[in-house]
């Protein structure tokens, strides 16, 4: 049986790990601690850091793996891009690339000096590295962090020096970057790339938390409607020329945007699937499985999952959300009748573990109806 390795046992995976079994596949899973909702899914389960490309590289080659991969996570796809080189696998980017996407600095500048999506922003590493800085309300952000942890919003000098230690804080480098605060509704951009060629460039609406700064997600409408046609005609365009600029030639790519009056401007980029499980909406409403072909390509298989009939449904997700600290009753988040789909994180009795503190998603569903009409 063909073996894959998959980093992360958290909500992402649970998608990844299901349909390798699915599809006949040996899955190896491994994470830092022994929890999460793929933990049960995997055949095997190794307590190994995601980042640990030496102990990862090991386990891959004493397990004959032939596919490294890992969904929704920037943290892992440094050590996925290691990794996979090693072994002379396939793999959809260098690993220069993953670290370049990863870090919040690094993509900001490379983008700048590409005149891609002009923005404002600074690298911070101490308060005195904010001196002079007047581009307000701002976004301060740990540089090498995700799932919204330390992101704070500065209306003032003041308030920028306090979002500094938190946002340094969740830092694995100790580095932040403080942005313009971008004004307008969020799209987000999956794109897929084969050979070189963009064969798809999907928007949809990307509902946010409101009164929190680190735009956590309440749900995804797609096909996107929170602008004219012709500004997301651009929101498009600017997916495609950062994918080319990146020089990113086969495989997914999670593009988040804000649509705002001088246009679109990107707020990250990343060379992989989304967290979002967004690949399942975009099959329910287009009749393509970018998750499907994700794995197709990896496995240097016959690439079918985008050949299907191309639909045009208006399909919507939205998430089951609570504060963390309390414990997980399913009876409190009850998906509608009309539900096309839905899955949970955690069982009855299961703590809600904070990751970016304020709100966490515990699990989500798939509707006919736009996500914005729900509470």
């Amino acid at each position: 049986m063909r073996k894959a390795l998959i980093l992360g046992t958290g909500a992402a995976q649970v998608d990844a790990i299901r349909h390798l079994r699915d599809s006949g596949w040996w899955v190896v899973a491994c994470s830092y601690l022994c929890e999460g909702p793929g933990l049960g899914l995997a055949h095997e389960f190794r307590q190994i850091n995601i980042t640990d490309v030496v102990g990862l590289e090991d386990l891959a080659r004493s397990e004959g793996v032939e596919i490294v991969y890992s969904v929704g996570s920037d943290l892992a796809m440094p050590a996925v891009a290691r990794v996979a080189g090693a072994l002379g696998l396939r793999c959809f980017v260098s690993p220069e690339l993953a670290d370049l996407t990863q870090n919040k600095v690094s993509l900001r500048d490379y983008l700048r000096c590409r005149n891609i999506s002009p923005v404002n922003y600074r690298q911070l590493r101490r308060p005195a590295d904010t001196a002079a800085w007047d581009h307000f309300p701002a976004i301060v952000k740990p540089a090498d962090s995700q799932g919204q942890r330390g992101v704070c919003r500065a209306d003032s000098m003041p308030e920028l020096l306090a979002c500094l230690e938190p946002a340094l804080a969740a830092s694995r480098s100790a580095t932040a970057i403080v942005e313009e605060l971008l004004d307008g509704p969020e799209v987000s951009a999956n794109v897929f790339v084969v050979d070189g060629g963009i064969v798809v460039n999907e928007l949809s609406d990307r509902l946010v938390v409101a009164d929190f700064p680190g735009g956590i997600p309440r749900g995804h409408v797609l096909p996107a409607r929170c602008a004219s046609e012709a500004a997301l005609a651009q929101a498009r365009v600017l997916a495609a020329e950062c994918v080319r600029a990146l020089g990113i030639d086969n495989g997914p790519v999670y593009l988040q945007m804000k649509m705002t009056p001088n246009g679109p401007r990107v707020i990250e980029i990343t060379p992989r699937l989304d967290g979002c499980h967004i690949w399942r909406l975009i099959r329910e409403a287009r009749g393509i499985d970018l998750l499907a072909g994700s794995f197709q390509l990896l496995a240097g298989e016959p690439l079918q999952a985008l050949d299907g009939p191309r639909r045009t449904d208006h399909v919507s997700l939205h998430f089951f959300q609570q504060p963390p600290g309390g414990r997980f009753a399913r009876a409190s988040h009850r998906p509608p009748a009309t539900a096309l789909y839905s899955e949970f994180y955690l069982q009855d009795g299961n703590p809600v573990t904070p990751i970016n503190g304020h709100l966490e998603k515990v699990g989500y569903c798939l509707l006919r109806e736009p996500a914005c009409a729900l509470p």
